[in-house]
């Protein structure tokens, strides 16, 4: 078994923790929770969960943000996962499932622009990564001090959350409050390291202590 594992970074900081299944190390790597592609130009977005109103019987699923091209229909109060939304003859939602629905059919609040606060506007270029390791705001702290997400300033599981929340990528999970190193279960898991990903050490292992590191 492989003493040191990375966990995909999929994590959204504003989401709420669920709670951690398993130790990582020991398991099986967990199936892939990808983000979907936006459909305009295939960046990676972290999705937004919704359901269709129920004003109406069903709504249509254009195949391009347009009428005219119905590929399917969705049920009132069924769940959807908005990707990106885009105005183009009316403000259209891509969704995770395939397809372009009217952004107003959603139970989502629409603004004076015609998009909703927090969804990204399909087709943009993808986030510029932001994550600067001298910014973390505790490098010396010497004591038992809480930074307010679950750990003590200082600690590598501190470190490795804050990098997490301000790397500017789009993630699909938190990494706050998730426990001691040893604890840390991603999205995703396995021996090949990305951009964006967590590594995680074994207790005892590469030099890490009884619960483990993360960096």
């Amino acid at each position: 078994m492989l003493s040191s594992r990375f966990v995909k970074a999929l994590l959204l900081p504003a989401a709420a923790v669920a709670a951690i299944a398993a130790p990582l190390l020991g398991s099986s790597p967990a199936s892939a929770a990808t983000c979907a592609a936006d459909p305009l130009n295939g960046v990676c977005v972290s999705t937004t969960s919704t359901t269709v109103r129920t004003e109406t019987s069903k709504v249509a699923v254009q195949a391009t943000p347009k009428t005219g091209n119905v590929t399917r229909y969705i049920a009132a109060g069924s769940s959807v996962a908005v990707i990106c939304q885009t105005i183009n003859a009316g403000n259209w939602s891509a969704i995770s499932t395939g397809g372009w629905v009217l952004s107003t059919s959603l139970n989502l609040t629409i603004g004076t622009d015609g998009y909703t606060t927090g969804i990204r506007h399909c087709g943009i270029a993808a986030p510029t990564p932001t994550y600067s390791p001298s910014a973390y705001p505790w490098p010396t702290q010497d004591a038992w001090v809480g930074d307010g997400h679950g750990y003590y300033e200082a600690e590598c599981v501190s470190f490795a959350a804050w990098a997490v929340r301000t790397d500017g990528r789009a993630h699909t999970k938190s990494t706050d409050r998730m426990g001691n190193a040893n604890l840390w279960t991603g999205a995703y898991v396995d021996a090949v390291p990305h951009a964006g990903d967590v590594a995680q050490s074994a207790g005892g292992r590469n030099g890490a202590g009884s619960v483990g590191h993360v960096a």
